[in-house]
């Protein structure tokens, strides 16, 4: 099993995933469980995530693929209804806004 960190929640490769949200303790706990890769592609969002966890979150843009059994702890921005960010924001929305409007899940790769 490969365990991840992902910027927002995406199906890699065709099967049955489960998606739901986790408290901070239990991301705590999941981080702790054992390895884990940094798909996170932006700093902002690696540096908020490394903030709230108390660990350093590396930046990468790996491209996955997850497995039957992988998992991956995902730290997503939520935008406020209504609220359409300029795409060219990316990657420059700043760590409080961020901070702000963030939800951490877990999704599960269980089935081909």
């Amino acid at each position: 099993m490969m365990k991840y960190i992902l910027n927002s929640a995406v199906i890699t490769a065709p099967g049955t995933y489960e998606y739901k949200h986790i408290t901070l303790a239990e991301a705590h706990e999941w981080l702790r469980e054992g390895m884990w890769e940094s798909c996170v592609g932006y700093e902002e969002t690696a540096q908020a995530l490394s903030r709230i966890a108390g660990i350093t979150i590396p930046v990468s843009r790996k491209v996955i693929s997850m497995h039957e059994g992988d998992e991956a702890l995902v730290f997503r921005l939520v935008f406020p209804q209504g609220y359409r960010p300029d795409p060219t924001q990316k990657g420059s929305m700043g760590l409080d806004f961020i901070l702000a409007h963030c939800e951490i899940g877990l999704l599960r790769r269980w089935y081909k």
